[in-house]
């Protein structure tokens, strides 16, 4: 069964992560898939182009002209670079969106604290495609745009579309890669957290936030069939530390 890698939008921009987490791929007996945000990139441009970037519960507010900027930042910086760095490092990789072949559909997510326009959550996946691409020993290296049912763009949160491929692939186990070593509370890494646990940080305020994102995305994929989820960095993959996600 695929393993399915997110990595986080801070993480693309450190060289010496994406050297660690090619080093790790290479250890691995088949090609995982690969899901990517851009958080930094995006902001960049929107603060460029005079727009302040916005979020509610943790979801970028995306308006038609923000949209454009998500794809340029996603498409044209964060995914090529991505594919770029670990084809450097010896690994074969392709770089996706959810528009090539229709990939990833999806319609418009509500929220129940405001609009984020053209913000939407996957319902369809199409796996064969990626399938296809893991049967040829290749990491599909995945942007998280979407082809929404109005026929326009998606901007998906990375964290969702993490966890939406996970589910619909049948992935053994969901990681999350991001910039701390996992789930913390009162300053140290929780190491193992059932439903539950994991409902109650979110409700409690604990974890915030993108981490909160995060968590939601895991309960989702464990709720789809995961097995089991993992937050963690790139340096806690060898040795199996970060905050293991469990039903």
């Amino acid at each position: 069964m695929v393993t399915l890698y997110k990595i986080g939008g801070a993480p693309l921009e450190d060289s010496a992560y994406l050297s660690a987490l090619a080093a790790h791929l290479k250890t691995l007996p088949a090609p995982p898939i690969l899901v990517h945000g851009g958080g930094k990139a995006i902001s960049r441009l929107q603060t460029a182009f005079g727009i302040q970037p916005r979020t509610i519960g943790g979801l970028r507010v995306t308006d038609e002209q923000t949209m454009a900027l998500v794809a340029m930042a996603l498409i044209g910086e964060a995914n090529v670079n991505l594919v770029a760095a670990l084809v450097r490092e010896g690994v074969e990789a392709q770089g996706f969106h959810g528009a090539d072949r229709g990939v990833l559909r999806s319609r418009p997510l509500q929220h129940p604290e405001g609009d984020l326009g053209r913000v939407g959550v996957i319902h369809t996946v199409r796996t064969e495609v990626l399938s296809e691409v893991l049967s040829a020993g290749v990491v599909p290296v995945v942007a998280p745009i979407a082809l929404a049912d109005d026929g326009g763009l998606h901007n998906i949160n990375a964290d969702q579309a993490a966890g939406a491929i996970a589910a619909a692939i049948g992935a053994a186990q969901v990681i999350f890669l991001t910039d701390v070593a996992g789930v913390l509370h009162e300053g140290a890494v929780v190491p193992a957290l059932r439903r539950a646990e994991a409902e109650s940080l979110i409700a409690t305020g604990v974890a915030s936030g993108g981490m909160a994102v995060k968590l939601r995305a895991a309960l989702e994929a464990l709720s789809a069939g995961v097995s089991a989820a993992r937050i963690t960095d790139v340096y806690g993959l060898s040795n199996g530390m970060g905050t293991l996600i469990t039903a």
